[in-house]
C-alpha cells in the first residue's frame, strides 16, 4: 500500500469512528440513561484522544500539524482581528434573521442573566417521556416546563413556590397546575428561587422519577428546589473552550485539515495567506456533516461557514490556538446574543 493510500485510510478511519460514536452515543441516550449525562465529554475525549494516539504510534509530533501552545501572542492578535470583522456584520445578520424570518423581538431589558442552575438547560432530545418520568426543563426564552407521562388513570398535579408567583403561559386545565396522565404545563418564573413539588396519582412523586434538563439527571429530593445565579455563564465558558472548541478544533484544523493538505489540491494565497482551498471545503463539509449527525436539523449543516474561517485561522497563524479562540467566542456570542430577543 502507497503512502497516500494509507493516509486516506487512516482519515476515513478516524473520520468514521468519530461519527459512528457521537451518532450511535447519541442514539443510545434515549435507551440508556447515564450516556446523557456524560455524552459531550465522551465525544469531546475521542477527538482529543484518537489523532494524539495515532501521532504517538506514529512517532510524529502533533506540533507539525498546529497542535501546541505556541506563539500564543500572534493567535491572540489574529483571533481578536477577524473578531473585529467578523463579528459586527454578523450581529448585524443575526437581528435580521431574528426579526424578520423568526418574527422575534429585540427586548434587551427582558434579557436575564442570572439564570437557573446548568442542570435545568434545554429541552431533551426524546419526544416524550417515558412512562411514570416527568421533565422538568428550562428554555432560552427563560420559560419553565413541566412535561409528564404516567401509567392511564393517573392524575398530575404540581405546585411550584416563587416569590413573586409564578406565571402560567400554558396548561391543559386553564391555568391550573394538574392534568392528566400526560401532558405539558410553561411557566414564566419571575422569581430567583423555587421549590417544585410533584404528585402523580395523589402520592408525591418519587425523586429519581423527575428528571432534570437535557440530560434528564435524576433530581435528589421533592420538593425539588434551584435558583438563580451567575454561575452558569461560568460554566457555558469553560465548556465551550475545553469540551467543545478545543477537541473539534484539534481534531478537524489540527489533525483533519493538515492530513487533507498533504493528500488534495495545492495552497493559493487567501488575504495573504497560503491556503489549500480543497482541503479547507472538503474539512468543512465533513465538519458540518459530524454536526448534523448528532442533531438532525438543516440548520446545523450552517456551520460550514464558520469552518473555512477556523481553517484560514490555523494556516494564518501555524497553530490552533487562534481557531480554539475564535470558535469559542461565536458560540458564546450565540448563545448571550440569542437571549436579547423573545418571540
Amino acid at each position: 500500500m502507497t503512502e497516500r493510500k494509507a493516509r486516506i485510510r487512516e482519515v476515513a478511519l478516524l473520520y468514521g469512528i468519530t461519527l459512528l460514536a457521537s451518532g450511535g452515543l447519541t442514539a443510545l441516550q434515549g435507551s440508556v440513561g447515564w450516556i446523557r449525562g456524560y455524552l459531550t465529554t465522551i465525544v469531546a475525549g475521542l477527538f482529543i484522544f484518537l489523532p494524539l494516539e495515532l501521532l504517538k504510534r506514529r512517532n510524529e509530533d502533533p506540533a507539525n500539524l498546529g497542535i501546541h501552545s505556541r506563539d500564543r501572542w500572534r493567535a491572540a492578535k489574529n483571533c481578536l482581528l477577524v473578531m473585529a470583522l467578523v463579528f459586527p456584520p454578523y450581529l448585524l445578520t443575526f437581528h435580521g434573521w431574528q426579526t424578520w424570518w423568526l418574527k422575534h423581538d429585540l427586548n434587551v431589558a427582558a434579557a436575564r442573566f442570572d439564570q437557573w442552575p446548568t442542570e435545568l438547560q434545554d429541552p431533551p432530545r426524546m419526544a416524550r417521556p417515558a412512562e411514570g418520568e416527568v421533565w422538568l426543563f428550562t428554555t432560552i426564552d427563560d420559560r419553565l416546563w413541566i412535561q409528564w407521562r404516567l401509567p392511564p388513570g393517573q392524575a398530575f398535579a404540581a405546585e411550584v413556590k416563587t416569590d413573586p408567583p409564578a406565571q402560567v403561559v400554558f396548561s391543559p386545565r386553564a391555568g391550573r397546575l394538574e392534568g392528566g396522565s400526560e401532558g405539558r404545563i410553561v411557566l414564566a418564573i419571575p422569581g430567583d428561587h423555587m421549590a417544585v413539588h410533584i404528585e402523580a396519582g395523589g402520592d408525591t412523586l418519587p425523586a429519581d422519577r423527575l428528571r432534570l434538563g437535557t440530560a434528564l439527571l435524576r433530581a435528589d429530593a421533592l420538593p425539588y428546589e434551584a435558583s438563580r445565579s451567575w454561575w452558569w455563564l461560568i460554566e457555558l465558558i469553560l465548556l465551550q473552550i475545553f469540551l467543545v472548541a478545543l477537541p473539534e478544533e484539534l481534531f478537524y484544523r489540527g489533525y483533519l485539515q493538515t492530513r487533507l493538505d498533504g493528500l488534495v489540491g495545492r495552497d493559493r494565497k487567501v488575504f495573504g495567506v497560503p491556503v489549500n482551498l480543497h482541503s479547507l471545503v472538503l474539512t468543512s463539509a465533513l465538519f458540518a456533516i459530524g454536526h448534523i449527525i448528532t442533531i438532525p436539523n438543516p440548520a446545523r449543516l450552517a456551520v460550514f461557514f464558520p469552518s473555512l474561517l477556523f481553517g484560514w485561522m490555523r494556516r494564518a497563524t501555524g497553530g490552533i490556538l487562534a481557531p480554539i479562540a475564535f470558535h469559542a467566542a461565536c458560540n458564546l456570542l450565540v448563545d448571550v446574543v440569542s437571549r436579547f430577543y423573545v418571540g
